[in-house]
């Protein structure tokens, strides 16, 4: 059992591709060929880390917003009670009067 690479490919397999590329492409293909890779990968991680950077963005401007939305909701709320407990309660509405004494003795 050989030394397993990448995509499970031992090393046997390996030189085999190799040789055929080799073939294929010619010795002097093979560095354009490797050039091209270089640039498309570089592409490709480029473009990756620009998605990953709109998606922070878009991230921090959501989290941005809410926190916002949360300090105004509190201050309001906090502006509101002050409010209502600075003013006193309507005639009427406010703790319920003590009862009238009655004229009648318990009992009788």
């Amino acid at each position: 059992m050989g030394r397993l690479l990448l995509f499970d490919i031992s090393g046997g397999e390996l030189i085999v591709i190799l040789l055929f590329a080799l073939l294929f492409f010619g010795s002097k293909g093979i560095p354009d060929l490797a050039r091209t890779l270089g640039r498309t990968m570089r592409q490709v991680r480029d473009a990756s880390n620009e998605v990953q950077r709109e998606i922070q963005r878009g991230a921090n401007e959501v989290t941005r917003t809410v926190n916002e939305q949360r300090r105004a909701f509190q201050q309001e709320v906090a502006a509101a009670q002050a409010k209502q407990s600075t003013i006193p309660p309507p005639p009427g509405e406010g703790p319920d009067p003590e009862p009238p004494p009655s004229d009648q003795q318990p009992g009788t």
